[in-house]
């Protein structure tokens, strides 16, 4: 799946150079929208959650930290590189303050932008695993429980999608891709052993 990046910046040969050089580049950019003013740029990001920014910092209607602290608190999984004329010490300051991935300066090379998006663009794919990560591990525990505390009974797929509020399909997908086996195969396992738990104690 690729990303979305916000190109924000007023001045418009920046951003049309910018949006040029992404389409001709393959590292997993596939949907660019652009702005030319703070308010231009939250209007599109209330739109279409980007997962990259790239903005200027001084514009004619606000500032490019200013609106990085906002997108921040719409979304904390985009990930933000500015693009400034300005070497200015309290700007970087404040961008590491943002946690801003990158503090390019004007003019840039493109080699070392498209570098810059690059690595950009592979922190967002490792924050989306780990939000996936931190989801997935819960929910199988979930499945397991559910199976422990009923393994005495007749277990369906359908109740157990239910329980965990998922589709009987996607759950079924879900735990084969996660365990590497199917939900039956865990629960006839899970019954074998129950049986010579019960063998045991007898």
């Amino acid at each position: 799946m690729g990303c979305r990046i916000l190109i924000v910046d007023d001045e418009i040969s920046t951003v049309q150079g910018v949006t040029d050089m992404l389409s001709e580049s393959e590292i997993g950019i596939t949907q660019i929208d652009t702005a030319y003013s703070m308010k231009e740029a939250m209007e599109k990001f209330q739109k279409h959650t980007a997962d990259l920014l790239l903005t200027d910092i001084e514009m004619s209607d606000g500032s490019g930290l200013e609106l990085i602290a906002w997108v921040q608190k719409q979304s904390t999984m985009c990930v933000s590189v500015i693009l400034s004329g300005f070497p200015n010490f309290e700007f970087a300051q404040k961008a590491i303050t943002l946690g801003v991935f990158e503090y390019l300066l004007k003019p840039v090379d493109d080699e070392k932008l498209i570098d810059t998006l690059s690595r950009a663009v592979k922190q967002k794919k490792e924050q989306e695993e780990e939000k996936e990560d931190k989801v997935e591990d819960p929910l199988i525990a979930k499945v397991k429980s559910y199976v422990y505390d009923h393994i005495s009974e007749d277990i369906s797929r359908e109740d157990l999608s239910k329980y965990v509020n998922l589709s009987p399909t996607y759950l079924s997908t879900f735990f084969k891709r996660e365990t590497g086996g199917t939900i039956s195969d865990f629960i006839k396992e899970e019954r074998i052993q129950f049986a010579k738990r019960l063998i045991r104690q007898t």
